[in-house]
This record gives C-alpha cells, structure tokens and sequence, in this order.
C-alpha cells in the first residue's frame, strides 16, 4: 500500500539533547562502521502553535550543521532554519527565510566548502510558484535577501541545490514551458554573486520532473529527472564535465516497464556517483540504486535496497569523505511508516541491510540525510505524535571535534599532540573524537623559550591538556631570548716556522674559525688562494689559543720573499649571530 497524510497537529517547543548513545573512539573512526545513532531523537522544530515539515540537513566541512523546514506562520507557510555551529551540541534559534505574505514550499540547503550556505525554494508570487533563494556568506551568522531564479510567467516548481569545492553553486527545478514541464539549471560561478541564465536540461514534449543535483569536488556536475517517455515514467541524468560550460548527453538510469520516481544523486570524493529511486516493482514500491564508478562514464546495474512486501519511499543518499555511502528512506511496517537506513561501506560494491532509525508507534516521514568530513551521518525526519508533528533527527558514529593550535609571540617552536595528530610545525589542526582527552607538549627552538599557553582552560608552560567537548582553539606562545654576546677579542697572532697561532678571548661558549688567505696574480687577475686554516669549538668563555698550520705551498713560497696575508677571526656563540674581525699582516721571508 501507498501510505499518503497531511499534517495537522502541533510541534512542541525544542527539546535539544546532547548527543547520546555516541560511540568515543581513541582514534579516527572508520565512517563506514559508524551504525550506532543517537537515540532517542531531538525536536528541533518549535511549537506547539504550528506545524513543521519538509526538513532538509547540510553539514559544513568545519561540522557547523543547518537544518531548514515549513513552519505555519498562522497565515502562511514560510521558510525557517537553525543551525549548530562547529564544536556545539547544541542548534541555534529559528530564523524566518521567505517574506510572509504567500506560501512557501520545498526548502533545499547545501554549504560550500568555504561555509557559504545556499537555501532555495519554491514561492507563490501571486500568479505563479518561482524558484527563490537565499546565501549566508562565509563567515557572517545572517542570510542575505531573497533572489528570484526562475522567471516569471509560468510555474516553476521543486527546486534543489548543490555546491562544488571551488563555491560554484548550481540550482535546477522544473518549469512549465506552456505545454509541457522541463527541468532548468542555473548556476552562479565561483566567486560571483549573481547566477547565470536558465538553461534546459530534458527535451521537450513530454514531461519532466523531480530533478537532481550533485557536484564532484573537481567541478563535474550531474543533474537527474524523471520523464516520461509515453509509457512509463524513467530517470535520466545528464552531467557537465569538471571544466566544461555544457552538459552532456541524457541518459536513461531506471529499467523501462514500470514506473520510476523521486531519484536522488550523491558524488564521492573521488568522482563515484550514486543515484536512487523509487521504482513500482508490480506489487510494491521498493527503492533502487545505481552507481558510476570513478573515472568510469557508464552507470553499473541497479540493485534493490528496501526490502519487497511493503511500500518503501521517500529515499535520500549521501557519501562520505572516505566514499561509505548511506541511503535513507521510510517504509510502511504493516501498522506505520518508519525510518530506515542502509550503508555501503568505502571501498565495497553492496549495501548493508536496514536499520530502524525512527521508533515504532507512530509513522515518521520524509527523512533527509547529510554526511560531516569525520563520516558522521544526520538524518532528520517528521514524525506524528499524540498531539503535535515533530522534526527528530539521529546521528551515527563517533562525532569529531577539531582542536586547532596557533603560535604567537616573537619566538619559534613546535606542538606535538597525544594521541597524534596535531605536529605544527606540519599539522596545526586535526580532528579528535568527542570527550577525548588530547595531550599538548610544545618544544621551544634554539633561541626561543615558550612562555605559556591560552585558550580552552590551558595555561602555564607544563602539557596542555584539552577535553574534546566541541571545537576547540588552544594558542602557544614562544618569546625569543637575548641573542648571546658575540664580543671577542684577538689579544695576539704569532707566525712560527709552520704555524700561526693566535690567541682569542671568549665572551662564552661557541665556535671559533680563523682563516688566513693571500692573493696571487693570476691572468692579469687578482685571486685568494688560502693559506691556513683552523676551526675550535668551546663551552664557557675564556681564553682559546688557535694554531693554524701554514699550507706546504706557502712555507714554499716564503722562502724566496714575504707574503702579505689576511687573516679573518669569527666567532659564532650558541644560539647567537656571527661576529668577525679581520686583519691584513705580513708572514716575513725564511731563507
């Protein structure tokens, strides 16, 4: 059976709770075995004056989640949104997107890896449904004002959006033409804050629905629809290569024969892509999924997902970082619908079986579904109750933090962290599992002290020890010490029959150098060749005595006449800068 509803009781004020049930792991955790959820579901959604539906999730790469939905305003539904800021458990107030005064349907959110978050929509101008949207540039907590993209004139309805890694942000819907509905695409180019012009992705003369868009992390994009074809209803994509202005050639993804709807479509790192649908199998709807495999061109057969017996619909995909890919979806259970979840592993080819994420009891819808960098999944779903219809979400595995560590002050030095991550030096950011304890030790470079830490409770110049509660930010300061004196004096040179020897006095420990060179014509050029030197590395200031052997060459030379020399002393004291004198003397002739 088909299970089909309307809201019509009231959401309740939000109850958030930390994040329970959450595996801790000493180490990074594998995503792909991340199946343990926080339950029992938090409502996010106010109340209990109105209903909310239509819940969608994006998760930022710094782990800031924003969540938006339908909420009646007592005279129309209007677009709302909260987001958790990185390192919090906890999702800020509600904020209104669309202008009251006409109703507003299908939110759809994605965030740029710079945290740009783009929430478009579909809204009634009084003749029409237009395709809106809104942008909460990197680094502000405010939503800029509202663009019109689809033009006015005929409806446009079920918008969606999708960012590339560089911020190019592409969004599609489907337009009436004035005989039939085709699927049309904007995008606004990376750095840019005006979209280009609309451009149309299926062919004409049958109609188009339900389109789709993801974007691969070198720009590829692939855009998906359902369309009839005069028989059935099939899903069909059409992908704008990385660095290409064009979309390809349509394809066809579901089998002919029965209907398919509602396809949804995830990109892996790695340029993986995985679309899903609903597909009417002759007795049920079951969900189905196909998969075109990195650096491939040519989608893989489709497999079944949902179990056969009962209806299962309302599917969502994502992939994680490390390619593990989750599909959610809800399904009648014979009394009502439930929320279940299916996970394929990175670098396997089949899926898992399903997992319940909603409880039993009353029916839940419509779940929604966005992977963090760590692997951890969200899913949000609207759930009835005795009273008022609720947003609940659940997330799985190990939740990660980000403990980042900066140097202040004039001096220099290295952080080191236990367990490893942190080497900054190298690495000065890395993420640790939730409630973890992470260990700091810094090392000061020669010339350099450091003198203490800041931030997340740390302080001193012992170890720092972070609880990783939510993001965190720990600073390392390191002073530069006085430089060493570098005063030394040269208090005699002597010229034996072998050797010069000089006698040096110290202001501490160090190396002393004494080179001693002549110049010689040679091709009407004036050029050093040496004559002597010595090298003497000392611990404490004093007195030190440099005996420099004279080269066979110029004991010979001094017996037929003297030689003028120069004679350069330097001194490098530990820790501190070269100081050099030199000295111009003549070695007299030895008959």
């Amino acid at each position: 059976m088909i299970v089909s509803r309307k809201i019509s009781v009231q959401a309740v004020t939000a109850l958030l709770a930390a994040f329970a049930a959450v595996v801790l792991l000493a180490a990074m955790p594998s995503p792909a075995a991340a199946l343990n959820w926080s339950l029992p579901a938090t409502d996010l959604s106010d109340g209990p004056a109105n209903n909310a539906f239509s819940a969608q999730v994006a998760v930022g790469v710094d782990g800031a989640t924003t969540v938006v939905w339908i909420r009646w305003n007592g005279s129309n539904d209007i677009v709302q949104a909260r987001t958790r800021p990185a390192g919090s458990i906890t999702f800020g107030g509600a904020v209104n997107l669309s202008a009251a005064g006409q109703h507003a349907y299908d939110p759809q959110v994605a965030v740029g890896s710079d945290g740009a978050t783009t929430v478009v929509w579909q809204r009634w101008n009084g003749s029409n449904w237009i395709v809106q949207a809104s942008t909460r540039p990197a680094g502000s907590v405010t939503f800029g004002g509202v663009v019109d993209l689809s033009a006015a004139g005929q409806h446009a309805r079920n918008p969606q959006v999708a960012v590339g890694s560089d911020g190019a942000t592409t969004v599609v819907w489907s337009r009436s033409n004035g005989a039939d509905s085709i699927v049309q695409a904007r995008t606004r180019a990376a750095g840019s804050g005006t979209f280009g012009g609309a451009e149309n992705m299926s062919a004409t003369l049958q109609n188009a629905g339900d389109p789709q868009v993801a974007v691969g992390v070198d720009g590829a994009t692939t855009v998906i629809w359902t369309r009839w074809n005069g028989f059935n209803d099939i899903v069909q994509a059409s992908t704008r290569p990385a660095g290409s202005g064009t979309f390809g050639a349509v394809e066809d993804l579901s089998a002919l024969g029965r209907s398919a709807y509602s396809p949804q479509v995830a990109v892996a790192v790695d340029g993986a892509t995985t679309v899903i649908w609903n597909r009417w199998n002759g007795f049920n709807n079951i969900v189905q999924a196909r998969t075109r495999p990195a650096g491939s061109v040519t989608f893989a057969g489709a497999v079944d997902l949902s179990a056969a017996g009962r209806d299962a619909l309302g599917q969502q995909v994502a992939v994680g970082v490390d390619g593990a890919t989750t599909v959610v979806w809800w399904r009648w259970d014979g009394s009502n619908s439930i929320v279940q979840v299916s996970t394929r592993p990175a670098g396997s080819g089949t899926f898992g079986g399903a997992v319940d994420l909603s409880a039993a009891g009353q029916s839940a819808y419509n779940p929604q579904l966005a992977v963090a960098v760590d692997g951890a999944a969200t899913v949000v779903w609207e759930r009835d109750g005795p009273i008022y219809a609720r947003i609940q979400e659940s997330t799985s595995g190990a939740t990660m933090y980000s403990l980042t560590l900066t140097r202040s002050g004039a001096g220099s030095g290295s952080v080191s962290s236990s367990p490893a991550g942190i080497d900054c030096g190298l690495v000065c950011s890395y993420p640790f599992s939730l409630s973890s304890s992470v260990t700091l030790t810094a090392t000061p470079t020669t010339g350099s002290s450091f003198t203490g830490w800041s931030g997340s409770g740390c302080s001193g110049t012992s170890t720092c020890t972070v609880t990783m509660l939510g993001a965190r930010a720990v600073d390392a300061q390191f002073t530069k010490l006085p430089l060493p004196s570098n005063l030394f004096t040269i208090k005699s040179v002597k010229v034996g029959v072998k050797a010069l020897t000089s006698t040096v006095v110290l202001p501490g420990p160090g190396t002393i150098t004494q080179i001693v060179t002549r110049s010689v014509k040679k091709k009407s050029k004036s050029v050093k060749i040496g004559v002597c030197k010595t090298s003497k590395k000392t611990t404490k200031a004093g007195t030190v005595k440099l005996t420099c052997k004279l080269s066979s060459a110029t004991r010979k030379a001094l017996r037929k006449r003297s030689l003028r020399v120069s004679v350069k002393t330097a001194f490098t004291p530990t820790g501190g800068l070269l100081a050099s004198k030199t000295k111009t003397m003549t070695l007299k002739r030895r008959r």
